[in-house]
């Protein structure tokens, strides 16, 4: 890895942070793969670490990534969206409720989406990739990004889920949980983006 990272820039060259809010993006030291997710405590970590690296004469690389999770997949394709809009929040917000969306077609057998309800939905969800132009391509199982059990449990959407009683239920709690989950993105997590991201990923 060490080889693919340019030590003969001056550290103030090296800002690696892309925006802080409302989601917080950092360009990563590495070039090639997916984006990755880790929390702000292994990203403040890492950032000494990387800080001590390409400031100290003779040190010769960065050592370490921090502890994370890769996203691929369906991840990937949410973390595009949220990085195309990453200056407009209501726009974030909007993209990762569609994620939520897309979830409840694919994840979660909710009884109201097997009745003619389902074509209403599909409408919603029609619309919002046209308008936010967000499009997940492939064998996609998961939209959702991956957070620890301590700041969301992902049980937790998947009953809510199961247990609305009407189209309008459903929605508002799609509403709800997608935004409780990008408040506890917001607080909690630091996205690392490799260099050329997202043009050089494939699936």
């Amino acid at each position: 890895m060490g080889k693919l990272i340019d030590f003969t820039r001056k550290p103030q060259d090296r800002e690696n942070l892309i925006s802080s809010h409302p989601l917080e993006f950092r360009r990563s030291d590495w070039q090639s793969g997916f984006a990755i997710l880790c929390t702000r405590r292994e990203s403040e970590r890492y950032e000494a670490h990387r800080l001590e690296a390409i400031r100290l004469p003779g040190h010769q690389h960065i050592q370490y990534v921090p502890n994370h999770i890769r996203l691929d997949g369906g991840y990937h394709f949410t973390t595009v969206g949220l990085y195309r809009h990453r200056e407009n929040e209501t726009k974030m917000r909007r993209v990762y409720r569609l994620a939520g969306l897309m979830e409840c077609v694919t994840g979660i057998c909710s009884p109201i989406l097997r009745t003619d309800l389902l074509r209403k939905f599909y409408n919603d969800i029609l619309r919002e990739r046209e308008e936010l132009q967000v499009v997940w391509r492939g064998n996609v199982e998961h939209f959702l990004l991956p957070l620890s059990a301590e700041h969301y449990n992902a049980n937790r959407f998947r009953q809510a889920v199961l247990e609305a009683v009407t189209l309008k239920d459903l929605f508002a709690i799609i509403e709800r949980e997608t935004q409780q989950q990008f408040q506890s993105i917001s607080s909690h997590y630091v996205f690392y983006l490799p260099e050329g991201f997202p043009s050089h990923c494939s699936l």
